[in-house]
């Protein structure tokens, strides 16, 4: 539980607080999303990645029969998830695609980080910290922790895919899955470093009746 809360606070609470204290946002709009937003994270973490399995489990050919997105927190359970599939014959790239389709698409989640929120398309706090924590964040999350997992020797999902494709092109994967989550962090933050931008100032013009304009360097005759 206490490397969990520090994995948390590694790649879901610190990047996010560098995002906020960097930016020009009002300091209330920033603790609200700061308290706000990790909890959006809490609740689709755990859903994410299951539809993850359960997406690759469809793929091929297997048919999704029970599945836990949300952990029982009402009953004291803060982690754990499961995705239980059937219709699955017994080949190892048909385990490999439901196993893995979590990694693989929360790479593909980071890669398209860097293209949205490179755009600044929007100014709102919320709107950018959701942003970035939904498509930057949660991904280098599930990374890290599942990767610690198993460097600790958990038998979970990346223990499965090392039986299938061996421990050097597992961990080539990772590290370059980790060292891109990395990158894209660093970007993003830096892009985003002093923004929002305060907005130019409106000229303002001061027209006659006859529709004419003034100039503010005008002296009367």
């Amino acid at each position: 539980m206490l490397l969990t809360t520090f994995e948390i606070l590694l790649t879901i609470v610190t990047p996010l607080l560098v995002l906020y204290l960097r930016g020009r946002w009002p300091l209330r709009t920033v603790t609200a999303c700061l308290c706000g937003i990790p909890v959006v994270w809490y609740l689709t973490c755990a859903p994410i990645h299951e539809l993850s399995h359960a997406l690759g489990s469809t793929l091929v050919g297997g048919k999704v029969v029970d599945v836990k997105l949300i952990p029982s927190f009402w009953e004291g359970q803060f982690a754990g998830g499961w995705v239980t599939s059937v219709g699955l014959v017994d080949r190892s790239w048909q385990q490999l695609v439901m196993t893995g389709a979590p990694y693989v698409i929360d790479v593909a989640f980071v890669v398209a980080s860097l293209v949205v929120l490179r755009r600044r398309l929007s100014r709102n706090a919320l709107v950018v910290g959701l942003l970035f924590m939904l498509m930057c964040l949660r991904p280098a999350f599930d990374l890290v922790c599942e990767t610690v997992g198993f460097v600790g020797g958990a038998h979970a999902d990346l223990w499965h895919v090392q039986l299938t494709i061996g421990s050097a092109a597992l961990w080539s994967f990772l590290l370059v899955s980790l060292a891109l989550c990395l990158l894209s962090i660093v970007v993003i933050l830096r892009r985003y470093d002093g923004f929002p931008e305060p907005l130019p100032a409106k000229r303002i013009q001061l027209g006659s009746r006859l529709g004419t304009t003034s100039r503010p360097d005008a002296r009367p005759l």
